[in-house]
C-alpha cells in the first residue's frame, strides 16, 4: 500500500522548512519530495526490494516465536483469531509484494510527475509572455 503524507521538513534546496510530501510503499519510505521548489529524493528501487526481502526473511523467522508470545499472552483470542488469520495471510503477503514491487504505480507516479512539471512550464512561459 502506498501512504502519502505531508509535513514540514528542512529543504536544502530552498534553505528553509518547507512542506513536503513522503511517499511510503509499504512500510518503506520511497520518497521525499518538497512542494515549494519540487526537489525530491528517491530510494533507489532495488535498495527497495533488497530491504523488503531482508525484513521479510527476519519476520518470517521470527513468526513462531511472536505467534507463541500471542498465544501464551491471550490463548482464546488467538484461537478465535487463528482461522480468519489462516486464510487471510496469503492474500495479505501478495499484497504486501505486489506494493513492493509495482512498476504499474511508479509508472503511473511518473507520468503525474511528468504532468505537473508541464503544467508548471506552461504556467512559467505565460507569466514570461505577459
Amino acid at each position: 500500500m502506498t501512504a502519502k503524507l505531508k509535513t514540514s521538513l528542512f529543504c536544502l534546496h530552498c534553505n528553509k522548512e518547507t512542506s513536503h510530501t513522503i511517499i511510503y510503499r509499504g512500510r518503506y519510505l520511497e520518497e521525499v519530495k518538497c512542494n515549494v521548489c519540487g526537489n525530491e529524493i528517491r530510494i533507489d528501487r532495488e535498495k527497495l526490494v533488497e530491504t523488503y526481502t531482508s525484513d521479510f526473511i527476519d519476520r518470517v523467522l521470527t513468526k513462531p516465536h511472536r505467534l507463541t508470545k500471542e498465544m501464551k499472552q491471550d490463548l482464546s483470542q488467538f484461537l478465535k483469531s487463528l482461522p480468519i488469520r489462516i486464510l487471510t495471510k496469503p492474500y495479505r503477503i501478495a499484497r504486501e509484494i505486489e506494493d513492493v514491487l509495482s512498476e504499474k504505480e511508479d509508472k503511473k507516479q511518473e507520468k503525474t510527475r511528468q504532468e505537473k512539471r508541464r503544467i508548471e512550464e506552461i504556467k512559467e512561459k505565460g507569466k514570461k509572455d505577459n
